[in-house]
């Protein structure tokens, strides 16, 4: 069985990507608090790209504990007021 989320966009029927990349077709995302240094450390976050049926939409998703950690990570530097 297909997991199925519902689209943002129309409310229809979004099925995932089998891989999360393939060849040159990746999306990610660098957080923009992380500096050169840090951010070679660590890299960009990707994300599993999920195709709408019924509107064409492909918007990749994070996972949710990767999303966890980035809101945590967003958290601490926005209370030192660093963000």
């Amino acid at each position: 069985m297909v997991e199925t989320k519902k689209c943002p966009l129309c409310g229809g029927t979004m099925v995932p990507s089998k891989v999360e990349r393939y060849g040159y077709s990746t999306y990610f995302w660098v957080p923009p608090w992380k500096s050169k240094v840090t951010g070679i450390l660590n890299k960009a976050v990707y994300g599993r790209v999920w195709l709408c049926l019924d509107c064409g939409a492909l918007i990749p998703y994070v996972s949710k504990t990767k999303l966890s950690i980035l809101r945590e990570e967003f958290e601490v530097l926005r209370t030192e007021g660093k963000v």
